[in-house]
């Protein structure tokens, strides 16, 4: 973890400069959110545009940076996917395209579900690849909380994946916010929130 030393006139400024959080908005609007929160070392930015059908188009930036991806949610199941990263190479950018078998729509995380994704993917170098990864959802706990200064719905859980081309197996943590129609998740343990926003820029993909 790293520590920044900022002048007392910055902090002042900083603090001054800040805008409040319109929590009316995030739990009863389709304001867009933004979401900032770490899973162990690793920080992660995520923007959610919802609108009332249920679909939602999420921006989400990582690995300091240097990755940033787009997914649209069609009544809150993943449809296609677009990324760009710093590196060069098959990884520089890809296009995916998903199919979800097993999850009903609008899927609300407050039951255990077993479901599929298949990624049809293409990278940046030509090069294509589909995969199958299947998913043992297990819901943990449900109730309002408090996310940053606002109370929410929270939903907690966590699932274990199996890759059907690899074999390679994942648990994974998810703390998901029906309101927002997105979450978050942890490879190491539940990620923690840092922040949560109403006003920001909006992302761009690296070039």
């Amino acid at each position: 973890m790293r520590f920044v030393v900022l002048p007392l006139a910055l902090l002042t400024s900083a603090a001054a400069a800040a805008e409040p959080v319109d929590c009316d908005a995030i739990a009863n609007t389709m304001a867009p959110v933004e979401l900032t929160y770490h899973d162990g070392d690793n920080s992660s930015v995520a923007h959610v545009y919802r609108d009332q059908s249920g679909n939602s188009v999420v921006w989400i930036k990582t690995l300091d940076g240097k990755f940033v991806a787009k997914g649209v949610f069609v009544a809150g199941i993943l449809a296609t996917g677009e990324t760009t990263s710093a590196y060069a190479g098959k990884f520089k950018s890809s296009k995916i395209k998903y199919t979800v078998e097993g999850m009903p729509r609008l899927f609300d995380r407050r039951s255990d579900l077993k479901y599929s994704i298949t990624h049809s993917t293409v990278y940046g170098d030509g090069s294509t690849d589909v995969s199958t990864t299947t998913y043992s959802y297990k819901f943990k706990s449900a109730g309002k909380e408090a996310v940053g200064p606002c109370m929410l719905d929270v939903v907690h859980g966590e699932s274990d994946t199996v890759n059907e081309k690899t074999g390679k197996t994942a648990h994974t943590y998810g703390v998901y916010f029906p309101q927002l129609m997105t979450g978050m998740t942890g490879k190491t343990a539940e990620p923690v929130l840092d922040d949560i926003k109403t006003k920001f820029d909006p992302m761009t993909m690296i070039p």
